[in-house]
């Protein structure tokens, strides 16, 4: 017969009185305003260097001319497909 043995002693469970830690909620729009700052920025940005750019071309004859001949070219092939 095969040998008994003792049964484990058992702990008892206790319920913890913790209280909860403390969760900051953060908003996003926070975020999303430092966001679309830098969005904003960079379009001034972009813009001003595009408008610079504008100016060389305007102040180069021949690359104004060269613009002008192709916005025409474009326009011509716009007409033909209506």
């Amino acid at each position: 017969m095969a040998k008994k043995s003792k049964p484990m002693p058992v702990e008892k469970l206790k319920a913890t009185t913790k209280k909860p830690l403390p969760v900051k909620i953060v908003s996003e729009a926070g975020e999303s305003k430092a966001h679309e700052d830098r969005e904003k920025k960079w379009q001034a940005e972009d813009d001003l260097k595009t408008l610079q750019r504008a100016k060389e071309v305007e102040n180069d004859k021949a690359r104004m001319k060269a613009a002008k001949a192709l916005a025409q070219e474009q326009m011509n092939n716009l007409k033909k497909c209506m």
